[in-house]
């Protein structure tokens, strides 16, 4: 690997832009549960056993396969703008014998999906690496079922994490109404409806 390949890795790492996958075993450390476990996640999404969820930049999958195991009856949609890391789900998919994910390498400004078809959309530490938020957040409202939950978690601290305050003037900006705050000292999840 080159040098001018190591200094991008680790400016996306240090500071802005989508993480590398190259560091994607960096997000399934152990220690990871000590800021935000899945369990505690998947907890706060309101998921019902067939619920349809779209998860968006899941990255290596630390979250998606708690969610997918409490939608047994549901389906679990990922859209990644990396391919590397839709593999890695995969893989974790195969392991854990899970039969209701579904893989889209594609861009969070651009969602190939129907409209009105989720019932509940997450990101996680995402929606600041979106360059095009104002298609993605419009993509979002049209492809989420009136009364959906749009489900938003930040970890102050990340590079990119927009502050709570922000958040809700953004989204609610784009017709989404506030609905609760989880908050932890490490993190907050934030939940709006269309």
């Amino acid at each position: 690997m080159g040098l001018s390949r190591l200094r991008d890795i680790w400016s996306r790492f240090s500071g802005g832009g989508v993480y590398p996958h190259e560091l994607a075993f960096l997000l399934d450390l152990p220690l990871r549960r000590l800021i935000l476990s899945p369990e505690k996640l998947a907890d706060r999404l309101h998921l019902k056993n067939d619920s349809h969820v779209l998860e968006i930049g899941p990255g290596s999958g630390y979250f998606s396969i708690e969610v997918a195991r409490r939608i047994p009856n549901g389906i679990l949609e990922l859209i990644d703008i990396q391919e590397e890391m839709l593999e890695k789900i995969r893989v974790k998919g195969v392991k854990y014998k899970l039969k209701n994910l579904r893989f889209k390498a594609g861009d969070a400004a651009s969602l190939p999906y129907e409209d009105n078809v989720f019932d509940m959309i997450f990101m996680v530490t995402v929606l600041a690496e979106i360059d095009n938020k104002e298609a993605c957040l419009k993509n979002i409202y049209r492809i989420l079922k009136s009364g959906g939950i749009l489900s938003i978690t930040e970890q102050p601290g990340d590079p990119d994490s927009i502050p709570f305050l922000k958040l809700k003037d953004l989204l609610e900006g784009y017709g989404f109404k506030y609905v609760e705050k989880y908050n932890q000292r490490l993190n907050y999840t934030a939940n709006f409806t269309r």
